[in-house]
């Protein structure tokens, strides 16, 4: 088996027992399992999922995940820890753009149709259904975790590059995190036109507190692991001292895949190796000893007014007025000055998200089903097709209505 699993399922990690599995699902090359584990005396469950190449959460996926801690939860009895382990290659992306892209323009198709058919706004709004869905399945997958987490220690190893959208939201949902030093998150879907909908900017306040949450989904750029732990987010980064694999180009196209395969499989047990035991020691150790930053010591990424001051220029789709629809690869040092655009409609949800936070009353669950509610809303949004077309495309996106 390739992958994180044939790392968790060897004998090569020192004080590792693996009991065997308590589930397994598989669908072509991804799969998601969780085998029962000791380490130091404690047992716990070790979940591990891969979909490369970029391992995105797709529907069968989050199945899968719900189907998984279901069973978790069967055989709670004598487990103390859930460990969250995935791949260690370069992206982690989240959900799949191309999908998204063919279900809304199906969805359009139909809306139009209805429309001209004279159905209700009820009728015309179940098309969406395919979005709710997701996002309903994703907000469950929270409910989960943090169900387990009541009586389970729920720690996530973040191995590999920079995590994008979903797969950066569900390691979130984990009490401690684990970063490999090159890795990195991007809420990128305010550069779509959506945002996080799966509790991430929910679990990032309770990580990272507000400016820095404000920073992270307003303005979609990338934080790094050396920023993730001082922002309270890991707590703690592992030094990895090699680079990813890099992908050869000679006349044999089908040999330099294979070569580059058989390489990201090398470093994902070669990184494993770092990373692993030190999630298995945060998933065991006494809980005082699990390295956090406190409020007090808290790195702020940016000003508050810095960050509405740089949103407001990019929400602006005037601002990339000589820029729309040109290659990014053309236009890099304009980016690289203005940032990417971002979706104005993304921009409104999340300041009336954020405005809607107040530390002293805030309830995690009930934050987090508004911010399903307010992602589901910009499915709708006709700008959204833009935002997805662009992104695929790589070209900069119009906003305009």
């Amino acid at each position: 088996m390739k992958g994180p699993a044939r790392l968790v399922r060897s004998d090569s990690l020192e004080g590792l027992e693996n009991h065997g599995p308590i589930y397994e699902w598989a669908e072509d090359n991804a799969y998601l399992l969780i085998d029962k584990v000791g380490f130091e005396g404690k047992f716990g469950a070790l979940l591990c999922y891969y979909n490369p190449p970029v391992h995105q959460v797709g529907n069968p996926g989050l199945d899968a995940y719900l189907e998984g801690l279901a069973e978790v939860r069967k055989t709670k009895n004598g487990l103390e820890f859930l460990l969250l382990y995935g791949a260690n290659d370069p992206v982690h992306a989240g959900g799949d753009l191309k999908e998204s892209l063919a279900k809304l323009d199906k969805t359009l198709e139909m809306k139009k149709e209805k429309e001209s058919r004279g159905a209700s706004p009820e009728e015309i709004d179940k098309l969406f259904e395919w979005a709710d869905g997701r996002l309903r399945k994703g907000i469950s997958l929270h409910t989960n975790i943090r169900n387990i987490a009541r009586y389970m220690r729920v720690v996530a190893v973040c191995g590999g590059g920079t995590r994008f959208g979903g797969s950066a939201e569900i390691p979130l949902m984990a009490d401690f995190l684990v970063g490999d030093s090159r890795s990195a998150m991007c809420f990128s879907e305010a550069m779509i036109g959506l945002i996080p909908g799966w509790s991430g900017v929910a679990r990032a306040l309770v990580k990272a507190g507000f400016v820095n949450t404000l920073y992270m989904t307003m303005t979609a750029r990338v934080v790094k692991a050396a920023q993730l732990k001082k922002i309270g987010i890991y707590n703690l980064v592992v030094e990895v001292p090699f680079p990813f694999p890099k992908r050869q180009r000679t006349d044999d196209p089908e040999a330099d895949k294979k070569n580059y395969l058989d390489s990201l499989e090398a470093h994902n047990e070669r990184t494993g190796m770092l990373l692993l035991p030190k999630g298995l020691e945060m998933a065991t150790c006494p809980e005082e000893e699990i390295p956090r930053v406190r409020e007090e010591e808290r790195v702020t990424l940016a000003t508050k007014d810095a960050i509405l001051e740089e949103v407001e220029k990019r929400k602006n789709p005037e601002t990339y007025a000589s820029l729309w629809g040109k290659p990014l690869r053309e236009v890099k040092e304009e980016i690289a000055n203005l940032g990417r655009p971002l979706a104005p409609q993304s921009v409104e949800a999340l300041s009336e998200l954020m405005g809607s936070y107040d530390p002293s009353a805030f309830d995690e669950a009930s934050f987090v089903q508004k911010e399903m509610e307010a992602d589901a809303r910009l499915y709708r949004d006709p700008r959204f097709r833009a935002g997805l077309v662009a992104t695929l495309e790589q070209r900069v996106a119009d906003y305009r209505l």
